[in-house]
């Protein structure tokens, strides 16, 4: 939402994020639900557990997407905090160009085990066994695609945000923001 409003295009950048999202809560609810059930009811349903991992593995592919698209996956950049602008650009791409060849790699794996589960339902659910495991090559798919934006991202950047991403909180603007405090509530114990 930008200014109150829906927005699409930050919505469809953010799409994997807010299933994942919705995949954490439901996970979280639902082993909740099995641990009350458990100790409190003294019954365990079986079928809980089976859908909290499909969740978990749901969770885990869309937020490897996410990550690449906020730029939060994991990356050693020791090497190239040394290293010159232009060669730290090619790296960041190369490394980029590796990653997507291994996601789409993996998906080409991903597809042939689909395949080969044919029909095969899960145990408890009865859940279509391809369906359970589609997220996998999805989200690879669509991790290439964040891979392929990102890239484009990095050729128009600069030497002073090339490959940064944002901090999930920013340390220094807690710091001056409890030092704001601290002055302020000094100047009131003054008066």
């Amino acid at each position: 939402m930008k200014d109150g409003k829906f927005d699409l295009k930050t919505f469809l950048n953010n799409i994997e994020l807010y299933i994942g999202t919705i995949c954490f809560f439901v996970l979280t609810v639902m082993l909740m639900l099995q641990v009350v059930s458990r100790y409190v009811l003294k019954h365990s349903f079986t079928w809980m557990e089976e859908f909290a991992t499909i969740m978990f593995v749901w969770m885990i592919y869309l937020g490897v997407s996410a990550a690449v698209t906020h730029r939060k996956h994991l990356r050693i950049d020791f090497v190239l905090n040394m290293v010159p602008f232009k060669v730290k650009r090619a790296m960041l791409i190369f490394s980029n160009v590796i990653f997507a060849g291994f996601n789409v790699y993996v998906t080409y794996i991903m597809a042939d085990v689909i395949r080969l589960l044919g029909s095969s339902k899960t145990t408890m659910l009865q859940l279509p066994q391809a369906l359970v495991y589609s997220v996998i090559p999805l989200s690879l798919i669509i991790t290439c695609i964040r891979l392929v934006q990102d890239t484009a991202k990095m050729m128009k950047e600069n030497e002073e945000n090339l490959g940064a991403s944002k901090p999930s909180m920013d340390l220094n603007a807690c710091e001056q923001i409890y030092q704001e405090k601290l002055a302020a509530k000094a100047k009131g114990v003054e008066k």
